[in-house]
């Protein structure tokens, strides 16, 4: 998908989690307290690592790796859960000094969430000792995003809170209106999933797009080391349908801050504006890639500064 789609998708099921994780707390959590914040804090963490992870991990590995997905997701519901707990307890703890500062509680839910989205490929990388940079990179985005998205989505959920306690609070219990913690996982969900799409695509730094071929459009950031392209199922880079593009076909390389692109020995060949591959040969932004016979990807990367 291109990065607006992706961008709009992390927002919308990240909406939808919300308002799922909200239902889930309702039917699941105790009576009263701060274990039931704490709880329904989890299943709202759960629930947005879960919609947010599943457009990541598609977006990241593709629909047809299920295997690939579901681990992905396993490892993102079980820290956004922790993450969600956490911070729904630290808010019930400060909401006792000042309602309003159970937002705070929430930027921690968004922070673990965030890290929830890349700590499978961060924890794959650190074991592998490969694509340590990349997988590192990503974290680090997902942090900003998530910690950023809960501090908003935090913002709006202790607004509506204070709003309606002020408005209909007088002689009745806040928890008798649904409306104020609806709105309040809404938004937590909304924001958190926005903001981590958004770091992703924003602090991007290499990135190619499909300009003809397998699902001409899509766009996908070169976040590891090394990026497989091909015909294969586990190709970070699928290009099925072309029966010129072998299994493994060719790789887009990082190396020293600079990009190459390197053939895997195919009969057909890899091409960068025409002119065929030997060896590894350097990247700049717009180049095209060809390969097979209609496959072929853009590549861009952003300016580097200068010193």
């Amino acid at each position: 998908m291109s990065f607006r789609l992706f961008i709009y998708y992390c927002a919308l099921l990240g909406g939808w989690a919300g308002l799922g994780g909200w239902a889930l707390g309702r039917m699941a959590a105790p009576a009263d307290g701060m274990l039931r914040t704490g709880v329904r804090g989890m299943w709202l963490g759960l629930a947005v690592a879960f919609g947010v992870g599943l457009i990541d991990a598609a977006q990241s590995v593709g629909w047809r790796r299920i295997g690939a997905i579901l681990l992905r997701l396993l490892t993102a519901m079980v820290i956004g859960a922790v993450g969600g707990f956490l911070g729904g307890l630290l808010g019930a703890a400060l909401q006792e000094v000042h309602g309003f500062l159970f937002f705070i509680g929430w930027t921690l839910t968004g922070l673990l969430v965030g890290v929830s989205i890349a700590f499978f490929d961060f924890l794959a990388a650190l074991i592998s000792r490969k694509n340590f940079s990349g997988a590192m990179g990503k974290l680090v985005k997902c942090l900003i995003g998530g910690g950023v998205g809960g501090l908003l989505g935090g913002l709006l959920a202790s607004t509506f809170n204070t709003v309606f306690y002020n408005m209909f609070g007088t002689g009745r219990s806040l928890e008798s209106f649904w409306t104020p913690t609806v709105a309040g996982f809404i938004a937590v969900g909304v924001m958190v999933g926005l903001l981590v799409g958004l770091a992703q695509v924003i602090l991007k730094e290499a990135w190619v797009k499909v300009e003809a071929g397998f699902r001409p459009g899509r766009e996908m950031i070169l976040a590891k080391d090394r990026i497989s392209i091909g015909r294969a199922e586990g190709m970070d880079i699928a290009l099925f349908g072309d029966q010129g593009v072998e299994k493994t076909h060719a790789f887009i390389i990082a190396d020293a801050g600079r990009y190459f692109v390197e053939d895997a020995g195919t009969p057909t060949g890899t091409f960068v504006n025409e002119q065929r591959v030997n060896g590894r040969v350097a990247l700049k932004s717009e180049d095209m890639i060809k390969l097979g016979t209609k496959s072929m990807l853009r590549f861009y990367e952003k300016q580097k500064r200068k010193d």
